[in-house]
C-alpha cells in the first residue's frame, strides 16, 4: 500500500499513542493511527479490479480492496509531524528487506534509499554551508542512544530559500535511524521545521496522491521500486516449511 500520510497521524498500532495531545491554539488535537485512517477507506484511490471490486459501490471494505486479512505493518515509520510517502504491507520479509540496509537481499540491488524535503533553520548555500558539507561528507553524531554516527547522505541539495532565515533542502539517506533527518540537522546546529518524505528508492513517488489518500501498488511497481517479488501467503508458508526442514537436517548432522 502506498499512502500519503498527513500530519497528526501516528505510525503505530497502539491507540495509546494516538491519544489526544495537549491543546494547540486552545483546541485539543485529536490524532488517529495510519491503520485506522487506511481501514476507514476514506482515502482509497483507484485499483481494486484485481479483486473483482466495483469502485462505484460505496461499501468497499479494506479486506476486499486489498486482499489483506492478516496483520500488516508500516515499512519504516514517519513521526507524527512528518508527512508524505509511507508504505505498508503484510509481508514481513518485505519489511525486513526494505528497512535493513545489511539484509542479504541487497547484495545484488543495493540498499533502498529514502528522499525527504526538509525546511530547515538558517540560510544555507550548497557550496559554502559547513553544516551541509558535514552531512554530505562524514555524517553526523546523533547520539549513542539513537545509533551514534550516521553515514553521509546519498544526496543533499538546496532547493530554495522561502525566507532569509530558512532553507528548503532535498536529502536522500540510506539508513533509517529513529527521527534521523531531524537529528542530523539538529546535530549541525540547525533544525527541521517541516519534513516531508517524497520518494523511496530511485523511482517510487506519491504521484498524484493527495494527503490522506492511498492506493495499492502493482506487483511490477514493487519489483521495480523495491526489488522485491510479491508473495502469496501460500508461498510464504511453503518457504517457512523449507527453512524448518533445513534446520532439522542441520541438527541431525
Amino acid at each position: 500500500i502506498l499512502y500519503n500520510k498527513p500530519r497528526n497521524v501516528i505510525t503505530s498500532h497502539s491507540k495509546i499513542d494516538a491519544a489526544p495531545t495537549s491543546p494547540e491554539n486552545g483546541k485539543e488535537i485529536l490524532r488517529t493511527t495510519v491503520y485506522e485512517e487506511i481501514q476507514s477507506m476514506t482515502g482509497y484511490v483507484g485499483g481494486g479490479s484485481e479483486h473483482g471490486i466495483n469502485l462505484k459501490d460505496g461499501n468497499i471494505s479494506f479486506e476486499s480492496a486489498t486482499g489483506i486479512r492478516s496483520k500488516w505493518h508500516a515499512i519504516g515509520r514517519l513521526d507524527v509531524d512528518t508527512t508524505g510517502l509511507l508504505l505498508l504491507t503484510n509481508d514481513g520479509g518485505l519489511v525486513h528487506h526494505a528497512t535493513n540496509p545489511t539484509s542479504e537481499s541487497h547484495k545484488d540491488s543495493g540498499v533502498i534509499t529514502k528522499t525527504y524535503e526538509a525546511l530547515i533553520m538558517g540560510h544555507h548555500d550548497d557550496e559554502s554551508s559547513p553544516a551541509l558539507k558535514q552531512i554530505r561528507t562524514i555524517g553526523v553524531d546523533i547520539g549513542a542512544k539513537y545509533g551514534g554516527w550516521t553515514k553521509p547522505s546519498q544526496n543533499l541539495k538546496v532547493l530554495n530559500h522561502p525566507t532569509p532565515k530558512s532553507t528548503l533542502v532535498s536529502i536522500t539517506i540510506a539508513e533509517g535511524k529513529n527521527r534521523q533527518v531531524r537529528r542530523m540537522f539538529h546535530g549541525v546546529h540547525s533544525g527541521v521545521m517541516k519534513l516531508h518524505r517524497s520518494k523511496i528508492g530511485q523511482k517510487l513517488t506519491l504521484g498524484n496522491l493527495e494527503e490522506g489518500e492511498w492506493r495499492i501498488l502493482s506487483e511490477a511497481e514493487v519489483l521495480e521500486s523495491l526489488n522485491w517479488n510479491t508473495r502469496t501467503l501460500d508461498t510464504i508458508y511453503q518457504q517457512k516449511g523449507r527453512n524448518r526442514k533445513k534446520k532439522m537436517k542441520s541438527y541431525k548432522h
